[in-house]
């Protein structure tokens, strides 16, 4: 089927269109892969999607093997994670309460469930990849069950936070994940939601759509499905991300706006413009992501040789931490005193916090 033209396809689950417009017929890689937009809401995602049994057998064995090559974190892959677990719990932990039940669904390798645990939370993470899961329970000690959204190992008692760090767009069912989660929260409980952005992103077609994310979001998209499971963007939220904590909706709030013929108009003009191979080429963008990559890698690796393990490079980075200004971990997390770490608020820590 020619790229740009109708593709039949059943009632969109976001806006109940069934028109769809074929924007793109390979994934990353060069791989087939049938990818359509609503062009009632501006929703993509793979033409067919795929069975739960086909992605749930995927994700458990295979995925962390083909996309970081193993069945355990690389000491990069891990330096990344905590930095960015970290930076995610600088933002989450002031809007809890104290010893908050928080949940971490798609845990990984687990940082999140840690450095939120070393916050002083009770903390825990759902898995699917066994090697991973294991990994976070063997190297943090972390509390993580085997399994998705629909896990046996999903927490009975109200939960205070849960966290979707780039899982929903993997996710056959999204809306029913976030179902379960609203079913899960406390009534002042919150869900933070990131997903990778397609509105604005400067990089090849080509090279934006790839089998493992079956749902591709913008801000618009996002919010509109987060409202039909019950939630909307808490207050102070940025809205021109797809990095969102929400809140339980109310009868007083009001439906969002944006998910519409415009916005899906907007989007196919970017992928047929913006994102052409000749627009990307001709941009600075190839040389700056480079660039960037390079800096990183060489950062990366001087961090990383400098400790003996992965847990050590993670009690490092939240030593440091402690010492800002609000941390999380500040009078909480173990502090290195005579080259012994003093356990969590004993009196030596308090002392020097």
């Amino acid at each position: 089927m020619t790229l740009g033209h109708d593709f039949p396809a059943s009632p969109c689950r976001l806006c109940g269109s069934a028109s769809r417009r074929l924007v793109a017929d390979r994934g990353r890689g060069g791989a087939p892969l049938e990818t359509v937009l609503c062009t009632g809401c501006g929703l993509v995602s793979h033409a067919a999607i795929p069975e739960e049994a086909e992605v749930s057998d995927f994700y458990a064995t295979r995925y962390r093997l083909e996309y970081k090559g193993g069945f355990t974190p690389k000491r990069k892959h891990a330096l990344r994670a905590l930095r960015g677990a970290m930076d995610r719990a600088r933002r989450l932990a002031p809007l809890l309460p104290g010893q908050a039940k928080v949940l971490d669904i798609g845990a990984s390798s687990g940082e999140f469930t840690f450095v939120m645990g070393e916050a002083g939370f009770a903390a825990s993470g759902l898995e699917p990849n066994w090697g991973y899961a294991e990994f976070a329970r063997r190297e943090y000690g972390a509390k993580i069950g085997q399994g998705g959204w629909d896990s046996s190992d999903f927490p009975r008692e109200p939960l205070h936070l849960v966290t979707m760090n780039h899982v929903m767009e993997h996710l056959t069912d999204p809306w029913a994940a976030m179902r379960r989660i609203h079913a899960a929260l406390a009534p002042e409980g919150l869900l933070f939601i990131e997903v990778p952005n397609l509105a604005g992103i400067r990089k090849q077609l080509a090279n934006t759509f790839h089998a493992a994310h079956i749902w591709n979001f913008t801000p618009q998209t996002l919010i509109a499905a987060a409202w039909q499971a019950g939630f909307t963007p808490r207050a102070g939220e940025n809205l021109a991300h797809t990095s969102i904590v929400f809140r339980k909706r109310r009868p007083e709030d009001q439906p969002p706006a944006g998910a519409d013929a415009a916005h899906a108009e907007a989007l196919l003009r970017q992928m047929t413009e913006t994102q052409s191979r000749s627009a990307y080429l001709l941009s600075a963008a190839p040389l700056t992501r480079r660039w960037q990559r390079l800096l990183r890698n060489i950062g990366e690796h001087a961090t990383t040789r400098r400790h003996a393990s992965i847990r050590a490079m993670a009690d490092a980075l939240l030593d440091r931490a402690a010492l800002e200004h609000g941390s999380p971990w500040a009078g909480r997390h173990g502090w290195r005193m005579g080259g012994r770490r003093q356990p969590a608020n004993s009196a030596a820590s308090r002392a020097k916090a």
